[in-house]
């Protein structure tokens, strides 16, 4: 395993144990000691970890705004930053964009159903997979959806077989059947 991944329970001990934080605009919750307020998968929570460490020993006052998922990259936003605390905030941010935001080993930027994700190559073949009326498909993100194509709407939820040519809906992906 690697030391990106952390479980939920594994980083509610981390939180407990360095007396949780706080969110700066939400100071009536008091410390926060839950995994939930963290809004990214649990592959990149071992670097939220390493962060909040580094930034304790630089003087931080573990207040923060917020940590989210962003164009497949972690966001995170801290007003009080201690003095160099900048850097590694940036480090790992950038770091993300290489990690897979499920499991924590190396992944790459993959474009699936209209949205960005950091994906290792298991996870992203996880999400390409689409059921509908019990059978599979594998969404395809390139090449244009012609007559005669399937593609699966994703307002809809299902997928459908193309009847025109040039077709075009930002809410389909083409998708072949799985075997």
């Amino acid at each position: 395993m690697n030391d990106n991944h952390r479980t939920d329970h594994e980083f509610e001990n981390f939180l407990k144990n360095i007396s949780g934080v706080t969110i700066q605009h939400k100071l009536h919750l008091g410390p926060i000691m839950e995994r939930r307020y963290f809004n990214v998968g649990n592959g990149w929570l071992g670097i939220i970890q390493r962060l909040f460490e580094v930034l304790i020993k630089l003087g931080w006052d573990k207040k923060f705004v917020n940590v989210k998922e962003k164009f497949g990259g972690m966001s995170i936003f801290i007003d009080n930053i201690p003095e160099n605390g900048f850097n590694f905030i940036v480090d790992a941010e950038r770091e993300t964009f290489s990690v897979c935001e499920v499991c924590g080993e190396p992944g790459e930027q993959h474009r699936i159903k209209k949205w960005i994700h950091t994906l290792c190559d298991e996870h992203r073949n996880e999400r390409l997979i689409i059921e509908d009326d019990c059978k599979k498909y594998i969404i395809k993100e390139t090449g244009q959806i012609k007559n005669g194509d399937l593609y699966y709407n994703a307002q809809t939820h299902k997928v459908l077989k193309c009847e025109v040519d040039n077709f075009f809906d930002p809410w389909s992906v083409k998708v072949i059947e799985f075997k």
